[in-house]
Parts: C-alpha cells; structure tokens; sequence
C-alpha cells in the first residue's frame, strides 16, 4: 500500500481561487488599495475550464476499482 497521499487537484484550485479573490477584496475594500475591477464575464470561462480540466487529469491518473 501506498502511504503517501495525492493532492485533491480541483479541491487545491477552488482554495486557490478562494484565497486569491479574498485577498483581493479584502486590499481593495478594506485598505482601499486602488486595484482595478475583475471583469468576471472574461474570468469566470477560465475557471470553468481549469476546474474542469483538473476534474479529467484526476480521473485519467486515478481511475476508480469497480
């Protein structure tokens, strides 16, 4: 057996993504730093397609017993 454990990939990419937009909000709306707005309808694709393409690497790399 195998004692070492694998990174969940899209559980690691949504934390990022969590930490990566609060610290954005928390600099440009708590210390008034003066960021640019995210333009999410150019954003939002990207993330989909990350999310998805860990989704296909896990389950290529990985493949359940039956």
């Amino acid at each position: 057996m195998n004692s070492l454990k694998r990174l969940d990939t899209p559980s690691l990419i949504f934390g990022i993504l969590l930490l990566f937009s609060g610290t954005y909000y928390v600099l440009r709306n708590t210390f008034g730093l003066p960021l640019d707005d995210i333009n999410w309808d150019l954003v939002w694709p990207f993330i989909v397609v990350a999310l998805g393409g860990a989704v296909l690497s896990k389950a290529v790399t990985h493949p359940r017993e039956v």
